[in-house]
């Protein structure tokens, strides 16, 4: 009994410590976002200001407005796409056994692993040459290419769990390939398309590399807008912590909205794997 208290006290110190420095700054951020230039210059990180300036949201809103659609709509849209074509590769992925396929799923998983830098050329070239450059379709475009083969892994192991039998039954009633994914597969797979559109939302609204590459001051998103909202001749971190904490919400409130889904979309992929 003393050694199993010592290891849940043991176990309970290391948890809150570790929730302090994940904690800690978000914490930094919210203060900053509420102070005054003269505040931050004091170096006082931890304390907060006696005269909170809730206009900082106000003013970091009207700044990122735009990049905040762009953001919402490139994101959005990507994660459509990519989860209803990944979901129709997955499937295909996960229930033909031909060596093809097999081939395939080993060639789309290793994709995973290289660093999109590495094709960030080539993206660009075929962006420049096909006229979708510098503008949202080009963006969603480069987004769908490199998102695709993610969502197609994470619908693929999710198909796994899901019992044969369901669609064999359907088949044996006369449905067809296609009625047996839409009908039969698809309602009880939403664990796993949510999951896959959390991560995909959630990866193409935090990308910054390709976004500032391919970007316009039309088409930028939040998360260039926010490299550039500090100023150039004087940094405003307090807007700038705003506009971050701003840009959280739309990602935070997918997540609230489909995060019952999350865990039994991640684990069933898991167990099943």
């Amino acid at each position: 009994m003393t050694k199993n208290k010592g290891v849940q006290i043991a176990f309970f110190v290391v948890l809150v410590i570790l929730s302090v420095a994940y904690l800690l700054p978000i914490y930094v951020m919210l203060v900053t976002s509420l102070k005054t230039p003269y505040e931050i210059t004091q170096r006082m990180y931890l304390l907060p200001s006696l005269n909170p300036r809730f206009g900082n949201y106000v003013e970091a809103f009207q700044k990122i407005y735009p990049s905040l659609m762009n953001s919402l709509i490139i994101s959005g849209t990507v994660t459509g796409l990519a989860t209803f074509v990944g979901g129709l590769g997955g499937y295909y992925l996960s229930r033909s056994r031909s060596r093809f396929s097999k081939v395939l799923f080993v060639l789309v998983g290793i994709t995973l692993y290289l660093p999109y830098q590495a094709v960030l050329i080539p993206l660009v070239q075929i962006a420049a040459k096909t006229g979708m450059a510098l503008t949202h379709f080009g963006m969603i475009f480069s987004y769908s290419v490199l998102n695709v083969p993610l969502a197609s892994v994470l619908m693929g192991t999710f198909f796994l769990s899901v019992p044969r039998e369901l669609e064999e039954a359907a088949q044996a009633d006369g449905a067809n390939k296609l009625q047996i994914f839409f009908r039969v597969v698809s309602p009880v797979s939403l664990p796993g398309y949510a999951s896959t559109a959390i991560m995909i939302f959630t990866q193409v609204w935090n990308e910054f590399l390709l976004a500032l590459t391919l970007s316009t001051p039309k088409t930028t998103t939040v998360q260039v807008k926010l490299a550039e909202i500090k100023g150039s001749f004087v940094a405003l971190y307090n807007i700038q912590m705003a506009a971050a904490l701003i840009g959280v919400i739309i990602p935070l409130l997918l997540f609230l909205f489909l995060g019952r889904y999350f865990i039994r979309g991640i684990l069933a992929g898991a167990l099943k794997g």
